[in-house]
């Protein structure tokens, strides 16, 4: 007899990279609380919470969610994460910019970035590399408006061979996950 499944998950991997850092930025946080902060619903998260428990990150109790031990050596320094106001440079109603350090030789178009963006919920990324002082797109067919360059310079403390991504979506939220999951494919152990 075949088996019945149900229906498909509605996160992503970038949702439960977010669900443990909500967990390790609060004593205890319960499931309604984090299904709200991530903008997905309570079945997703404890879907999630189960994932994480069955790999020793967390714990749960009727008190909430706390991390354990293990969970937090498994968070890496987590990138800065902040939100930007960079024009027509990005997609959506909020954008949220990060660097991934020395990740210029690894960018091609920016199109996978871009992708890995929408995926999750994003509008879109925006990847700009930091090269001879200056910001640019890959291909450099746009030019950058000076005073968004400068303010992404100084915000984030570029440095050369830096690439800034910028994710764009419909909320802070959905923005920062669209960068998150951009970076990710730039890192060294993606």
């Amino acid at each position: 007899m075949p088996r019945v499944r149900g229906p498909l998950p509605r996160f992503s991997e970038i949702h439960i990279q977010l669900t443990l850092e909500l967990i390790s930025r609060h004593k205890r946080i319960g499931r309604k609380q984090l299904a709200s902060k991530l903008g997905i619903g309570e079945g997703s998260v404890r879907t999630i919470l189960d994932h994480l428990k069955e790999q020793g990150l967390i714990t749960s109790s009727k008190g909430g969610h706390a991390i354990t031990e293990k969970g937090k050596s498994f968070l890496r320094e987590p990138n800065e994460f902040v939100p930007v106001d960079v024009g027509d440079l990005a997609v959506g109603k909020a954008s949220v910019a990060t660097v991934v350090r020395g990740a210029a030789t690894r960018v091609k178009r920016g199109i996978e970035q871009r992708d890995e963006a929408i995926k999750v919920g994003a509008n879109g990324a925006t990847v700009l590399v930091f090269k001879e002082g200056k910001l640019s797109l890959p291909g450099e067919f746009i030019k950058i408006k000076k005073e968004v360059s400068e303010s992404l310079i100084e915000a984030l403390s570029l440095r050369e061979g830096d690439v800034v991504i910028i994710g764009g979506g419909k909320d802070l939220l959905t923005a920062e996950a669209g960068a998150r999951a951009a970076a990710r494919t730039l890192s060294k152990r993606a």
